[in-house]
């Protein structure tokens, strides 16, 4: 578990300069497969229709088309990113936040993670930057699907009241065979990242959660199970 009265891993301005520029790469080559998929989209629809009743056919377009989808959904959410930056903190809908997280996850996360976000029907409201809080639980989830490569995982998103009175947990709860026994660590030390820019990008999450007054928990349940908490002050409704 991470101190909270640690010094925050700073991240060097020339790996922040380089995510930037990939970030800047990227989204031109996003622009780009986006119109080639949809292209793409719309050449098998016209390719289903001519070769309507062909069985093997159906089946295989069906599967590309599933395929194709996913990437374009894949693509606009990386594109429907803004930058951060600036000052946007403001009241927060932690139920609302989580609801969208839920929309842009669906159809991008690979089949072999079975996951569910659970959004309250009441409000559950605090201080922060909605967009900084939204990639740090996008960020952590995929995360956590990298500890296991290959592997099935269950992945669960809830909140819940926190131990601490005023407070609220942000739940992320993880069964998978084959958790290796330092997923723990590998989730709080940057240094065991295997490169520098994955080390870079875990100290930002770090430093997104501390400046929410926050710290990221983590705990083994067994084996196969591991829980991460994000503690947040509670607003009144």
């Amino acid at each position: 578990m991470r101190n909270p009265n640690e010094e925050v891993v700073s991240v060097p301005a020339g790996e922040l300069a380089n995510l930037e520029l990939l970030r800047r790469q990227t989204a031109g080559a996003a622009h780009t497969l986006n119109n080639l998929f949809t292209s793409l989209l719309g050449e098998l629809a016209l390719l289903d229709d001519e070769r309507r009743g062909d069985g093997r056919l159906e089946d295989a377009i069906g599967s590309l088309r599933e395929q194709l989808e996913r990437c374009v959904k894949l693509v606009r959410n990386g594109l429907d990113r803004r930058p951060l930056g600036g000052d946007a903190v403001g009241e927060v809908d932690l139920g609302l936040l989580l609801s969208r997280c839920r929309r842009m996850l669906e159809g991008t996360l690979p089949r072999r993670i079975r996951w569910r976000i659970e959004v309250p029907d009441e409000s559950w409201l605090v201080r922060g930057d909605a967009r900084e809080m939204e990639l740090l639980i996008l960020a952590l989830i995929f995360r956590l699907g990298d500890l296991v490569p290959g592997g099935c995982m269950d992945i669960r998103v809830s909140l819940c009241p926190g131990n601490a009175f005023g407070k609220l947990a942000l739940r992320l709860d993880v069964e998978a065979a084959g958790l290796p026994s330092n997923a723990r660590q590998r989730l709080i030390d940057p240094g065991l990242s295997p490169d520098a820019t994955e080390a870079a990008s875990l100290a930002a999450l770090h430093a997104i959660a501390d400046r929410h007054g926050t710290h990221l928990q983590t705990a083994r349940a067994g084996a196969e199970s591991l829980r991460l908490s994000l503690a947040f002050e509670r607003l009144d409704d």
